[in-house]
């Protein structure tokens, strides 16, 4: 029995909003109509063609999600931010704006807006629906930024960054310092979480749980494999891997299923932040970004199914309602 055949268990209650999500729905909204206000003002300086037509795209994926955050902000009657003006025009463009200046700002904002999504992704526990919503509005974004940097690639308009250094001769294309630290950084990363949940499967009471906690390494060790073999066809150093699992003589009753799923979830989250920054900062290998994207919404999906069975079995902590009144 997997986690998805355990969560068919779980049938949702009546979805509420919690107070971080209110301010959340807010924060997203007004992130995005500053978004929106930013296209629409440098499409009036745009010369390149290919460059309008990306912007226009971006317009749209906006404009959909203004709709659908404005309608959350009416159903749960949350104070929203001032709209913006329905679209700003120039009689005259101003050569001193370059195609380039345009491209390298809206990147910037891109991720601006990405940090900002991960971490509603990461505090939206109560709302179900709205987790879902902003997740999906955090892919949709991640495609926006892969567009853009593989045009802003094939325009020039990128930088050159520092390269990995080896004696090995590289394939297509070379690795960035900071992708052969996110190799690395990942494959340490999975090495503590499955030394951590191979030390939590022999303190387990409840079966169910135990049966996630062991397709959960199964799962750590075959992505952990295949970044292994990256980096040694990539020539970047391993670390030393996880001691193997022993049966403890600490006494089980110790420790709880409460403490370990909530030790497994902060690392979820981790997880979570280190493939948003490793798809952020890998700026030469487009192979590279794209596993670190699979990652991520294998992660996302996992997060989901993991969160709603903690609410189902109680162990998450309960944020406060918005909305209720405080006693």
């Amino acid at each position: 029995m997997d986690l998805l055949a355990i969560l068919k268990k779980f049938k949702g209650e009546q979805e509420r909003l919690d107070i971080q999500e209110a301010f959340n729905i807010y924060n997203l909204l007004r992130a995005r109509y500053v978004s929106a206000q930013t296209v629409q003002l440098f499409k009036n300086f745009v010369h390149d063609i290919g460059w309008e037509i990306i912007l226009d795209k971006f317009m749209k994926h906006f404009d959909k999600q203004i709709a659908i955050l404005e309608g959350l902000g009416e159903e749960y009657r949350i104070m929203m931010p001032s709209r913006p003006p329905l679209d700003i025009k120039f009689a005259t463009s101003i050569n001193d704006i370059t195609d380039e200046y345009i491209y390298k700002k809206i990147y910037h904002d891109l991720i601006a807006q990405l940090m900002s999504l991960i971490h509603a992704v990461r505090s939206s526990s109560t709302n179900d629906n709205l987790r879902h919503i902003i997740i999906q509005d955090l892919t949709t974004h991640f495609e926006d930024f892969d567009i853009l940097y593989k045009f802003g690639k094939l325009k020039g308009w990128e930088e050159s960054y520092p390269v990995y250094k080896t004696a090995l001769p590289h394939q297509k294309e070379q690795l960035s310092t900071s992708e052969a630290f996110h190799i690395w950084d990942h494959i340490n990363l999975r090495y503590e979480q499955i030394e951590l949940i191979g030390i939590f499967i022999s303190f387990a009471h409840d079966t169910e749980f135990k049966v996630i906690l062991q397709h959960g390494i199964y799962i750590f060790n075959k992505q952990v494999n295949h970044l292994e073999q990256i980096a040694l066809k990539l020539n970047v150093p391993l670390p030393n891997r996880p001691t193997l699992p022993v049966m403890s003589p600490i006494d089980p009753e110790t420790i709880k299923d409460k403490f370990m799923y909530r030790n497994i979830l902060s690392w979820e989250l981790t997880s979570l932040d280190t493939h948003v920054r490793a798809i952020i900062e890998t700026i030469r290998n487009d192979a590279l970004r794209k596993l670190w994207s699979e990652l991520l919404n294998t992660e996302l999906e996992y997060y989901d199914k993991y969160l709603k069975y903690g609410k189902m079995k109680g162990w998450t902590k309960v944020v406060p309602i918005y909305g209720e009144p405080v006693s």
